[in-house]
């Protein structure tokens, strides 16, 4: 009888500490896979702060990512907000020439004698930049923002335009041809042959 009892007594505290012994190796080993994770997160972590430190200095200290082109003598640099489509779907560089286009919307007050129209208000200008200054080349590829070399007086045209919408046409590399002065379209002669 006592030989039966030691024999339940140890096979329930064989049980024990094995459940115990494996409880304690489990934990350990839960512990130093998740430190593992976050030592490789903390290193991630650290490595994009390290970036954006950097990043934040050089711009600082007057460096950027996206450079500019120099601005002529006489010609100011002017920035201009557009999206996608109206940036030529993400084509323009640094150099190239575009001419702008406002399609200008006629006042309420004025829509019955006149109709919107879309005019050429600058032509042959050069791209100095595309994007933002401390862009990567991976984001002034998504540019939202376009540099243009401007005198003056296009900048003043420029700036009221502004509240219009506004597009840029890519010209090809050598075309200076310069359409005459105040070339537009009314939308009433696109409507020709197409409406009675």
């Amino acid at each position: 009888m006592k030989t039966k009892k030691l024999w339940i007594w140890s096979l329930l505290f064989g049980i024990i500490a094995t459940a115990v012994f494996y409880g304690l190796l489990n934990a350990e080993e839960e512990t130093s896979a998740s430190t593992g994770t976050e030592e490789i997160a903390d290193g991630k972590e650290d490595e994009q702060e390290d970036k954006k430190q950097e990043l934040e200095e050089s711009v600082a200290e007057g460096e950027t990512v996206n450079k500019m082109l120099s601005v002529e003598k006489g010609k100011r640099a002017m920035t201009v907000q557009i999206e996608e489509p109206q940036g030529v779907a993400g084509f323009i560089e640094a150099g190239d020439h575009v001419d702008v286009v406002a399609i200008l919307t006629a006042p309420e007050e004025a829509k019955d004698d006149q109709h919107d129209a879309g005019t050429l208000i600058l032509q042959n200008v050069q791209v100095l930049a595309v994007g933002h200054s401390a862009d990567t080349d991976e984001e002034k590829a998504r540019y939202q923002m376009v540099t243009l070399s401007v005198t003056p007086k296009e900048g003043l045209t420029l700036g009221f335009a502004t509240k219009y919408q506004l597009y840029l046409m890519l010209r090809s590399e050598g075309d200076d041809k310069v359409e005459p002065k105040n070339t537009h379209i009314h939308e009433d002669n696109l409507h020709k042959g197409v409406f009675k």
